[in-house]
């Protein structure tokens, strides 16, 4: 009997799942209306910052679910805990207050659309207007540092799309969003549309995570030193944009 009981132990042994990183799951959150960043494809989560994660992840051995929103409810879950981290997060000062940040992956070059019939021309001429885009940008904290945010009204939207759709609908001006995000949207959408200003040298983009987090900020670091070294992020980045926006980012 005593020997019965060794044996099935053994064989409980044998068949048990044992305990590994692939049984571990994390949840990311993302924006249902950044393309070609951050987008819904078919009712499913896609693009750049999603496919880095998934890719990530993957060399970790985690199995990633993502939760998909508004930016604004995106942040949200991630200061209360309901994801893990964010994908492609634009790091600059007001958001290093909030959150921690992974070493970046990319790089995104905000700018200032107006249609192409606009007669705009510098961004005094945006000055008691209405633009339309996200709260924080890299052109917002510009103005702020050149003193001239408060003659320039920024309208908040819930989507890339909506920003640029008041745009062509003469509800606003102009519409602040990545470079990549308006060429994409200007296409997809059929208008025409010109750049007003660039003043964006390239906002480094990273993970974003809560602070109390530093042991998964670790291993997300290590991760994307491989998929860099490796070739994996420029390859997603050349399918994405058709050229490499890594170089010269910094590493962990």
């Amino acid at each position: 009997m005593k020997g019965f009981f060794l044996t099935l132990s053994f064989l409980l042994l044998l068949n048990a799942k044992p305990a590994s990183a692939q049984d571990q799951a994390v949840s990311c959150g993302i924006a249902s209306g950044f393309p070609p960043y951050q987008f819904v494809l078919a009712g499913e989560p896609a693009g750049f910052d999603v496919d880095v994660a998934r890719t990530v992840c993957a060399r970790l051995g985690l199995s990633v679910s993502f939760a998909q929103s508004e930016w604004e409810n995106v942040l949200n879950m991630l200061r209360f805990g309901k994801v893990d981290f964010i994908a492609g997060m634009e790091v600059n000062s007001f958001r290093s207050d909030y959150f921690d940040f992974t070493a970046p992956y990319s790089k995104r070059h905000d700018a200032v659309f107006v249609p192409a019939s606009s007669t705009f021309s510098t961004v005094e001429d945006l000055f008691g207007r209405i633009i339309t885009g996200d709260r924080h940008s890299f052109v917002e904290l510009e103005w702020m540092a050149q003193g001239i945010h408060k003659k320039i009204r920024i309208m908040q939207t819930k989507t890339k799309e909506e920003a640029m759709s008041l745009m062509v609908q003469g509800q606003s001006v102009a519409a602040i969003m990545p470079l990549e995000v308006g060429r994409h949207l200007a296409k997809e959408m059929g208008i025409k549309v010109r750049v007003l200003i660039n003043p964006d040298p390239g906002s480094e983009v990273a993970f974003a995570l809560r602070k109390d987090q530093p042991e998964l900020k670790r291993k997300m670091n290590m991760a994307l030193e491989e998929i860099r070294a490796s070739g994996e992020l420029d390859a997603l980045t050349l399918k994405w944009f058709g050229k490499s926006e890594c170089a010269g980012l910094k590493t962990p």
